[in-house]
């Protein structure tokens, strides 16, 4: 370090307290910086002044790992494009020590590193770290035009130096990380509340007591609320006075309990009309975990609960039909029947249209839907001799109306050949009723009959009207294949139809 204020062929050398003066000036600066500009700065005043050098840099690592320059002093853009990457550490090495170099031309760097340092004029150097807890994060340079040998005193204010800035780069690039996260929430939110605020279904948020805090646009015109009269609103007076106690002790019970929950029911409008309105909320917790309330949204439904309601008018009519016309054929065939000799015949016809009024009930109670087959198959055996000795079970499966009312008619009739001819015509027969899913190419549902225990049976000797209508109608209608195998040890039917007529064909 020079001792006094010279004039010379460089200018200005620094004095003896020039260094700690310009580390003092440093540290003010360093505190109003409000930015990595200022950092900067205030950086490259210091080395110049406080190590006495004419030229100086700052390079910090950049997220691929290499070592760019940010800030200098008297460099030029072809040095800086040449060195730039040119570091003797690796991004987070831990305590680097400073490297201080006399003279260039005694270092022991490659020859295009002296080259370019050269032609910029430069013999000594210096690199000191700059570090963020404890690991490298860049490095600023000091540059001299003559070889430099660094004293002892040099060397502690460059250090100085370097912890300092290291401690700002630190601070102001948490702040910009904290601004940045604020401006991103600011937009974020934004964004949330132009989406919740125009959004084609009606949002709203209520406190912990279920007094609304926000309607969106389209539930404010919904109601005819404004966003100055939200505070006096009470939307529980738009109920309808019909639905007002359920709705309102279901949403007091999510509240309370803190849980989600769905109802549907009917709103005044502002019209003055009454509409349907299905609602989805569900509770609305603080970061910390401090219930504030509850978040919905409504959805106006009115379009669909009046199909529906028209629909089941419509289903009921046809149920009340269908039933009438079988009430009508049985009342035909009854006087057809009646004086006639083969009073078996009348009752097989009748049992079997009661077979297929119990299948059409099954169907009209799921709307025409569906029907479970193990419903079906155990309506089967109302009412015949032996049901208490018929083992069920399968998978759930629910079948489409026609394959329903194919499998209902197929098992009346095994029934009834079980109960005159078959294993339950004895006290010792039992039947066995299965189903599984067939995986392994296309998939299939198969329904296995099995008799066991009765008589011994072999193959009819005709073909009467229920072994027509397991073997070749079922088939036809579950576009599948129907196998009677009339065993010696019992009967076992076994029916295989693309899982694809069932729905939720299980197992």
């Amino acid at each position: 370090m020079h001792q006094q204020l010279a004039v010379g062929s460089g200018g200005l050398l620094p004095g003896p307290d020039s260094g700690y003066a310009a580390l003092y000036r440093l540290t003010d600066r360093l505190y109003r910086a409000r930015n990595l500009a200022d950092v900067y700065d205030a950086a490259l005043d210091t080395i110049v002044e406080g190590l006495g050098c004419g030229r100086a840099s700052v390079l910090l690592f950049d997220e691929t790992g290499v070592m760019r320059f940010v800030a200098w002093r008297g460099l030029s853009q072809q040095y800086r494009e040449r060195l730039a990457g040119h570091s003797p550490w690796k991004p987070g090495d831990l305590e680097p020590q400073p490297i201080f170099v006399e003279d260039i031309e005694a270092a022991a760097e490659p020859d295009w590193v002296k080259a370019a340092i050269r032609a910029e004029g430069i013999r000594g150097l210096g690199f000191i770290p700059l570090l963020a807890q404890g690991r490298v994060i860049g490095k600023f340079m000091t540059y001299y035009e003559h070889p430099h040998a660094f004293d002892d005193e040099e060397i502690e204010i460059a250090v100085a130096i370097a912890r300092q800035i290291g401690f700002s780069l630190e601070r102001v690039r948490a702040e910009e990380a904290r601004l940045r996260a604020e401006e991103d929430l600011r937009e974020s939110e934004e964004r949330f509340r132009l989406m919740a605020e125009q959004a084609p279904v009606m949002i709203w948020i209520s406190d912990a007591n279920g007094k609304c805090q926000h309607l969106n646009t389209m539930l404010r015109t919904f109601w005819n609320v404004s966003a100055e009269g939200l505070a006096d609103f009470d939307w529980t007076s738009t109920m309808h006075p019909e639905d007002a106690p359920r709705i309102g002790q279901a949403m007091m019970n999510a509240i309370v309990e803190q849980k989600s929950v769905r109802v549907v029911g009917r709103y005044l409008n502002n019209h003055g009309e009454y509409r349907f309105l299905q609602t989805d909320a569900r509770p609305n917790f603080s970061a910390r975990g401090v219930f504030r309330g509850m978040i919905g949204v409504n959805v106006d439904i009115t379009e669909r609960e009046e199909a529906d309601a028209q629909r089941e008018l419509l289903l009921a009519e046809l149920n009340h039909r269908v039933k009438n016309t079988l009430a009508v054929v049985q009342a035909i065939a009854h006087q057809t029947f009646k004086g006639v000799a083969d009073a078996a015949s009348r009752g097989a016809f009748e049992a079997r249209l009661a077979a297929l009024a119990g299948a059409h009930n099954l169907l009209t109670q799921a709307n025409w839907e569906s029907a479970s087959l193990k419903q079906i198959a155990a309506d089967a055996f109302i009412g015949m001799r032996g049901g208490e000795r018929v083992a069920i079970s399968g998978p759930e499966v629910r079948l489409k109306p026609k394959e329903a009312l194919a499998v209902a008619m197929a098992l009346h009739e095994l029934c009834t050949n079980a109960v005159k001819y078959g294993a339950l015509s004895t006290d010792t027969g039992r039947v066995i009723v299965e189903w599984r899913r067939m995986d392994g190419g296309e998939p299939k549902l198969q329904l296995t009959w099995r008799e066991e225990g009765g008589p011994r049976v072999s193959p009819p000797e005709r073909r009467g009207f229920g072994t027509h209508l397991i073997g070749r109608t079922l088939a036809a209608d579950l576009d599948g294949r129907v196998d009677l195998d009339f065993r010696p040890e019992g009967l076992v039917c076994t029916i295989e139809a693309p899982a694809s007529r069932a729905e939720n064909a299980l197992g």
